[in-house]
């Protein structure tokens, strides 16, 4: 198992594949940054559709049946709101962008503003700070969660770490899971690079998100 596999248990979706268009997936889609400053969009590394017909989403559920956790109830500990039927059943659009220092990936599922709120109330549990992961093939990972102290951004947010360890490499992702009106959106970088430019950036890139939501979805 490799460490970018192993992050896509914290991912929930990562960009890649394809799946029917509904709803207003569509403008979602059209609504995602191009680009900001030197991040650039893949166009081979997008996705829209309703979100648990999504390639990587799928792909993500794939990896977790395979895999046993020392913490079972730490299974998609960051991305509990996924669960959830209305989002199971939302219009959702995937993202993935080329940097330089790493990859930055952005989802944004359509929702009414309170449900979108629902989901900001799914938390990690607590004891989900460190955990491991066993996978299929033998190989295992030790993950690390913890909250970020970032400035809100959207109209309500939240934001967390994981780092993950597999055979001696290591690699981390920094999330922020944000709602701008009736979207639910997450940005996330992932790297090893310096963590207060990984933070800049988390920030930078979801500010800009949200303008162009507001410029293009009506």
């Amino acid at each position: 198992m490799t460490v970018a596999a192993a992050l896509a248990l914290g991912l929930t979706a990562c960009g890649g594949g394809g799946a029917e268009v509904q709803g207003d997936a569509d403008q979602l889609h059209e609504a995602q940054l191009l680009q900001f400053q030197d991040v650039t969009q893949l166009s081979e590394g997008g996705e829209s559709g309703t979100y648990s017909e999504l390639t990587t989403v799928q792909y993500s559920a794939e990896i977790r049946d395979g895999t046993e956790l020392d913490k079972p109830e730490c299974v998609d500990a960051t991305n509990r709101w996924g669960d959830l039927d209305t989002v199971q059943d939302a219009p959702t659009s995937v993202a993935t962008y080329e940097w330089e220092k790493g990859t930055v990936t952005s989802l944004l599922v359509q929702l009414p503003p309170e449900e979108a709120s629902e989901a900001l109330d799914e938390t990690p549990p607590e004891e989900c700070g460190e955990y491991t992961a066993t996978y299929e093939d033998g190989t295992s990972s030790d993950y690390s969660v913890r909250d970020l102290d970032l400035q809100e951004v959207g109209d309500e947010s939240r934001a967390h770490s994981i780092d993950v360890e597999t055979d001696g490499e290591l690699s981390s992702m920094i999330s922020v899971l944000y709602r701008n009106d009736g979207v639910l959106g997450t940005t996330s970088v992932i790297g090893d690079g310096d963590p207060a430019e990984y933070e800049e950036m988390l920030v930078g890139f979801t500010e800009a998100a949200i303008d162009r939501q507001s410029q293009t979805l009506e």
